[in-house]
C-alpha cells in the first residue's frame, strides 16, 4: 500500500537533488509553493499528469516513489555492480562464492 508520506519524500529528496526550491519547482510545473508543500508533507496526492510532470522536471522515478524498497534494492546494485568493475579477477571469484554460499545456490565453474 502507498504510504502517502514516504510519497512525499520520495518527491522532496528529487528536488534537493535537483537543487531547486519548492517556489521554483512550483513555478516549473505551474502549480502554487502550497501545492508542492501539500504534495512533500503527503497531505495531497498528485493527479496523474502532475506526476508526470513532476518525473520529467525531477528526472524521477515513479516506480522508486511507489515501490521505495524496490528502488533501495536497483540503487544497492548499482553500487554493487560499480564496485564490481574495481576488483580484481581474484576479488571477483571471492564475491562470487561468497554470493553464491549467501543465496544457498549451486556455484557453477568461474573461468
Amino acid at each position: 500500500m502507498l504510504n502517502r508520506k514516504e510519497f512525499g519524500a520520495a518527491i522532496r529528496n528529487a528536488r534537493l537533488e535537483n537543487k531547486l526550491t519548492q517556489e521554483k519547482l512550483a513555478e516549473m510545473l505551474q502549480v502554487t509553493p502550497v501545492h508542492v508543500k501539500q504534495l512533500e508533507s503527503g497531505s495531497r496526492m498528485p493527479s496523474v499528469e502532475l506526476l508526470h510532470n513532476i518525473a520529467v522536471t525531477l528526472n524521477f522515478s515513479v516506480d522508486g516513489a511507489f515501490f521505495p524498497a524496490d528502488a533501495k534494492n536497483e540503487e544497492m546494485l548499482d553500487k554493487l555492480e560499480r564496485l564490481l568493475h574495481l576488483c580484481t579477477p581474484h576479488d571477483l571469484r571471492v564475491v562470487y562464492a561468497t554470493a553464491s554460499a549467501l543465496t544457498d545456490k549451486d556455484s557453477v565453474d568461474l573461468i
